[in-house]
């Protein structure tokens, strides 16, 4: 065998030996994670509904007579408090009505003061002397109406709130009741929300007095208002077998504004087992390509991808309505590191 040869079957048996021994001394390390038993919530949850946040009143806004608008001074969403001036119409045909009752007026003034020169003297009747009266009367209504259409050229708020639904613009032609805009009072609002007919009696006016419920607005980063007062519709949706109830909310700040969507979440009831349920902390629930969601569990010693259906969430807590059981193992920290199968300790 030459010299050749020899280096190469030397080689290859250097190789073998050291595959062999990583081989054999290679071992997949098992995955440290923070699990957590799953258990049923030691508190009940609320009941959570989602509710349309309504004006407490609406008042639409008109000019009493018609008329050519010659100014409206407010913005829609602009806040205007009572008394304030609205609009303006022009105000030219009610003066010259006025004027035209004032003469009038004088008119009869000057002749009953003739005519009372007349009675005194006993010279005229009590009839002629009751229509001269009576003249002078119609004159003032008169001129008393035509003061007041032309007061109501300008046009004020009735009260205090946020201007909506602006429809009327300078240089159009006003008509009696036509809104010029609307005032939406949300110094208190409503936030109004279908129930179903089987937890309707939960919502007893007799019963329900003093149960708080929190109202939680995501368009307001979260912020959360409490309201206790509430009233139930008697008559139900007979398609849906809803109850509407409304609860009333105190707004002073207008953060709350009408058709904003908010969640209502009533108080804890310990007696009502039905609300009891399986959270799980929130951030541990994953969503996969499909579109399911799923947690990772522990069985024995391997790592098991379950699917779930998630429900609402309580705070940093997600509630799971199927998928899991008290007593299972969920992977709390670390489920971003396993796999199927994956050995965990």
């Amino acid at each position: 065998m030459n010299k050749i040869n020899i280096i190469s079957l030397l080689a290859a048996a250097l190789l073998l030996a050291t595959c062999g021994k990583k081989e054999g001394s290679y071992k997949v390390e098992a995955l440290r994670v923070t699990t957590e038993t799953v258990s049923a919530s030691t508190t009940s949850l609320g009941r959570q509904y989602v509710g349309k946040v309504e004006e407490d009143s609406s008042t639409p806004v008109s000019f009493t007579g018609m008329g050519t608008v010659t100014r409206v001074y407010v913005q829609e969403g602009q806040f205007v408090a009572a008394g304030q001036l609205i609009a303006e119409m022009d105000p030219t045909q009610c003066m010259n009505t006025c004027q035209a009752a004032k003469a009038t007026l004088d008119q009869a003034l000057d002749a009953q003061q003739r005519m009372q020169i007349l009675h005194d003297a006993q010279s005229i009747s009590d009839i002629d002397w009751v229509n001269v009266q009576t003249k002078v009367r119609q004159a003032q209504s008169s001129l008393d109406m035509a003061n007041k259409a032309l007061k109501d050229c300008r046009l004020t708020a009735p009260c205090s709130g946020i201007v909506a639904g602006k429809q009327m613009e300078n240089g159009m032609t006003a008509l009696p009741s036509q809104p010029v805009c609307t005032i939406l009072d949300i110094a208190k609002v409503k936030v109004k929300v279908s129930v179903p007919e089987k937890e309707v009696a939960y919502f007893n006016p007799q019963t329900g007095k003093g149960k708080e419920v929190t109202i939680t607005a995501e368009a307001l980063g979260g912020k959360t208002f409490r309201s206790n007062y509430f009233v139930r519709n008697v008559q139900g949706d007979v398609l849906t077998h809803t109850y509407e109830v409304r609860f009333t909310v105190l707004n002073p700040g207008g953060e709350l504004l009408p058709g904003m969507v908010v969640n209502v979440t009533t108080e804890a009831d310990e007696t009502d087992a039905a609300n009891r349920a399986i959270t799980v902390p929130v951030r541990c629930v994953r969503q996969g390509a499909d579109g399911r969601h799923f947690v990772w569990l522990v069985k024995g010693n391997k790592a098991h991808r379950q699917l779930v259906e998630i429900g609402q969430t309580q705070g940093d807590r997600l509630v799971i309505l199927s998928g899991l059981s008290e007593g299972d193992k969920i992977i709390v920290e670390g489920y971003q590191k396993v796999s199927e199968g994956s050995e965990v300790i």
